[in-house]
């Protein structure tokens, strides 16, 4: 009874050992539905691809930009969130700390956690580039859609729906 009671118990062990290192590295994460869309920039046709939780931006078959490896990318939208005539990208992004390498001062210590982000990226030529990045949100996102060619819907786990516009520097609620 001993000797089977030990067995149970070093593998209970071993499965939250494994299920602790699949967490730490995303597994259970969001996914993301694979999907593309082509758009025009600067009368060019580029492909934004969306597949295995990493995003690119492709010319043809060439491949012109895509996230680091360390980001788990849910989902992407075009619009312009700023009201200036561009279209931006917007990506809807997993990545462990909550503000990355610039942290603010006053945070001692980045939490190592997965947390969830809306990355705003405007274009350079045929890349993006960053224009604003959240820290980590709260709520988190469930779903969200491009309203009115410069709103951003965002509907969270819980049902709460709302509606938010670029302000002076970021995202501002405006319902």
């Amino acid at each position: 009874m001993r000797r089977a009671l030990g067995w149970f118990l070093y593998g209970l062990a071993t499965l939250c050992m494994v299920l602790l290192l699949l967490c730490c590295r995303g597994v259970f994460l969001p996914c993301g539905c694979a999907r593309s869309e082509v758009i025009e920039l600067d009368d060019k046709s580029l492909t934004l691809v969306l597949a295995e939780n990493s995003f690119s931006v492709r010319d043809g078959s060439d491949l012109l930009w895509q996230t680091e490896s360390s980001l788990h990318i849910q989902d992407f939208l075009t619009l312009d969130i700023d009201r200036d005539g561009q279209t931006e990208l917007m990506l809807l992004a997993w990545r462990r700390g909550n503000y990355g390498s610039s942290k603010p001062f006053w945070v001692e210590r980045n939490d190592t956690r997965w947390s969830q982000h809306i990355f705003i990226y405007k274009w350079q030529g045929d890349a993006p580039v960053p224009q604003w990045m959240s820290s980590r949100l709260r709520p988190e996102v469930d779903a969200w859609a491009a309203r009115d060619g410069s709103q951003l819907f965002i509907l969270t786990p819980e049902g709460e729906q709302t509606l938010w516009r670029w302000g002076n520097w970021g995202l501002v609620r405006v319902d």
